[in-house]
């Protein structure tokens, strides 16, 4: 009996031994701007759904987004969230990176942004704007690209408009200065503006491009992206395991601390953000289709490229 049971112990072990190892997680590290628009990635780091899918996610703040394609470039990120003028920018100088998944399209949900023209400027809308000053957050992003788009749109040229790169939390005291006539905000900075009755909102330049536009996105390298299929499948799946999360509301508290962990604001800016209604974590080509004709005609861009080939299989 001795001999019988030592033997099917030696063959427990073999069998135990001829199990394969569960294969390693993909390390990622993303590189993220915070706002309500990566909501889907900071309740996937929180609730182990990124692990889930295989994914090792780091989570790393982007203080703008123009250091965003640099870094993918260097390997510093794997994943970063360019807006689609960026990406245009950096595919047209070389870079070569891919939409990986969908973060937000249009339309911008309401009372989130807007065209905010200072007391006394008599602003009224974008035409108003030819000939004084406009913050924009950054030259050649989305902000500034759809403004300059919404002037154009109204009979106003967008050329004869000085513009002034703003980051979003300058945007208040620039405004009650006089630095700048009137500034493109977004929430919390959209709402604290407000409320503090530094100005009066003119307009959403967000209606002038179609719905379904994408707003901001995730990206890689394309050579990355084609090396590492399954871990953009898993990216691809968490985002939307997390949209489920986020849309229970017995899940809202968990949402909210997930909120203010990743975006680092004060408890009372992060919870001015919105849960966004406006997520899409699948790329169409549709998406793109404004961003490459609003980037060609302010000389973003040169060429006209195929919105299809920009995401990744």
């Amino acid at each position: 009996m001795r001999h019988i049971l030592t033997l099917t112990a030696i063959a427990l072990l073999a069998i135990g031994s001829a199990v394969p190892p569960a294969p390693a997680a993909t390390k990622v590290n993303l590189l993220y701007i915070p706002g309500g628009d990566f909501v889907p990635s900071f309740v996937a780091k929180d609730q182990g759904i990124f692990e889930r899918h295989g994914l090792d996610v780091d989570m790393s703040i982007a203080q703008n987004g123009s250091v965003i394609s640099a870094a993918l470039a260097a390997d510093q990120a794997q994943i970063g969230v360019p807006t689609p003028p960026v990406l245009l920018q950096a595919n047209e100088q070389g870079l070569d990176l891919v939409i990986v998944a969908g973060a937000t399209v249009l339309p911008f949900p309401k009372n989130a942004a807007g065209v905010i023209a200072r007391e006394g400027s008599n602003l009224k809308g974008p035409q108003d704007l030819v000939g004084h000053k406009v913050g924009v957050p950054g030259f050649g992003g989305s902000f500034d690209v759809v403004t300059r788009y919404w002037v154009k749109a109204h009979g106003g040229d967008y050329k004869k408009v000085s513009w002034v790169e703003l980051q979003f939390p300058q945007m208040g005291d620039a405004l009650k200065s006089g630095l700048v006539d009137a500034a493109l905000a977004v929430n919390p900075f959209y709402a604290r503006i407000l409320d503090a009755k530094l100005g009066t909102d003119i307009g959403s330049p967000w209606t002038a491009a179609p719905n379904g536009t994408m707003i901001v996105l995730y990206a890689a390298r394309r050579d990355w992206a084609t090396k590492n299929k399954d871990a953009v499948a898993g990216f691809r799946a968490s985002l939307n395991d997390a949209i489920a999360y986020i849309k229970d509301p017995s899940h809202l508290p968990a949402v909210r601390d997930s909120i203010t962990k990743w975006t680092k604001l004060p408890p009372q800016a992060a919870a001015s953000i919105a849960i966004p209604d406006d997520l899409e974590p699948v790329a169409k080509p549709d998406g793109l289709t404004f961003w490459i004709a609003a980037a060609r005609e302010q000389g973003l861009i040169k060429g006209n490229p195929d919105p299809a080939t920009l995401i990744a299989p």
